[in-house]
């Protein structure tokens, strides 16, 4: 049995590049290996993701692009992480910066692909010592951006800079439009998963931005109602949905290849049970597991929809209505890590050997869901104080 055949069929502008993402699925396997040990996608991973049109997910159509909404790059995500959590991560960073870049301007635009709509971007927006000096016509930005996935793919970065006030009286939150063949790469990306992803450090150092590539941060954040383009009105918060798609498609191979080994009939260790399915116990883990991957895309389902609704409609999205999408998605991740955890025990303790792809999955899956934007706590505090009517801040991000 494969439990995916019960997933719904991609729909709409989806569904050629599921297809697409499923073709490239033997060649991202294959390759994994390799983006593991090397820290960073391979070239041929990046090349075939290029070809493949996964870099202009959030290109906008004036530009070529597909400027995909997010309930249909929901499926395209997923499908990626079924093969290679890593590269689907690292589309999905680039669509929500492309997302981000798309909202400065018509000239901003045309820097960035005014040569084609094919263009990875990767985005951080706290970086480490970052100045911004106004010099004639623009800024000199400096400083360093850790957790840039994707940067070593990315032809245009999206980067926090400190932006100072007109009075003098300090510096609020600024984001500028980079390209990143002046800035460098420094290695420091060594961790326990997603490690091919290789989100490294960006370093500028005095590197000139005109002023049509810089925004504020609180311009960035707000809906953006100048425009008659719906998925650059929503604020970067709302399209926190997108994030846990990769580890999605990890939950639904750690599913495929724990039924896999229990259908090919591997025994149950210590007990009289002649194969793990004849176990209760095990069915009994094994149905809890598919209804919490269910129940997290069920949530993340819900919520894209909820966003692509918002950005379509002339009334801004409430408060609550932001902050249940966050809680979605916090909760989401929370059942896919839920989820998996049951299928080890399952599968055991032959899983965990370094050759085991299933340990990949898990290795990616547990670390992505670190991310500040897939975290639950945070997500009921805001969810919670919403539920009361209290509109205090807790994130600008919401």
């Amino acid at each position: 049995m494969d439990p995916l055949k019960n997933t719904p069929p991609a729909a709409g502008p989806a569904r050629p590049l599921v297809e697409a993402a499923r073709a490239l699925a033997p060649l991202l396997r294959r390759e994994a290996d390799a983006a593991e040990r090397d820290s960073r996608l391979t070239p041929e991973t990046a090349r075939s993701l290029l070809a493949a049109g996964m870099f202009r997910l959030g290109t906008p159509r004036r530009q070529g692009g597909l400027e995909l909404p997010v309930t249909a790059c929901l499926d395209v995500l997923a499908e990626l992480g079924l093969a290679c959590p890593s590269s689907a991560w690292v589309v999905t960073l680039s669509y929500g910066a492309q997302q981000i870049a798309a909202s400065f301007g018509d000239q901003a635009r045309c820097d960035l692909w005014g040569e084609g709509p094919d263009v990875p971007v990767c985005g951080v927006f706290s970086g480490a010592g970052a100045t911004a000096e106004p010099v004639g016509g623009g800024l000199l930005v400096s400083g360093r951006w850790p957790w840039a996935s994707g940067c070593h793919q990315a032809e245009w970065g999206v980067l926090g800079v400190p932006l100072a006030r007109a009075d003098g009286s300090g510096a609020d939150p600024g984001i500028v439009l980079v390209r990143t063949g002046p800035l460098t790469i420094e290695r420091t990306w060594d961790m326990a998963g997603m490690r091919g992803t290789g989100s490294d450090t960006l370093v500028a150092d005095g590197v000139f931005v005109p002023y049509h590539r810089v925004r504020s941060f609180s311009d960035v954040v707000a809906r953006d109602e100048r425009g008659d383009e719906a998925l650059y009105r929503v604020p970067p918060g709302s399209m926190t949905p997108t994030l846990p798609a990769p580890l999605l498609g990890a939950a639904r191979a750690v599913l495929r290849m724990t039924l896999e080994s229990v259908e090919g009939g591997k025994p149950m260790a210590m007990s009289l049970h002649r194969r793990l399915a004849d176990s209760p116990s095990v069915q009994a883990a094994l149905a809890d597991a598919a209804t919490l991957i269910d129940s997290a895309s069920l949530h993340l389902t819900r919520s894209a929809e909820a966003v692509d609704a918002a950005a379509a409609s002339p009334n801004a999205p409430t408060l609550l209505d932001r902050a249940r999408v966050r809680m979605d998605v916090g909760h989401a991740s929370t059942c896919l890590r839920q989820a998996v955890q049951l299928l080890l025990t399952v599968g055991g303790a032959s899983g965990f050997s370094r050759t085991a792809a299933v340990q990949r999955y898990w290795r990616d899956l547990e670390t992505a869901a670190r991310h500040p934007a897939l975290n639950p706590g945070l997500a009921r505090e805001m969810y919670g104080r919403a539920l009361v009517g209290d509109e205090r801040p807790v994130s600008p991000m919401v």
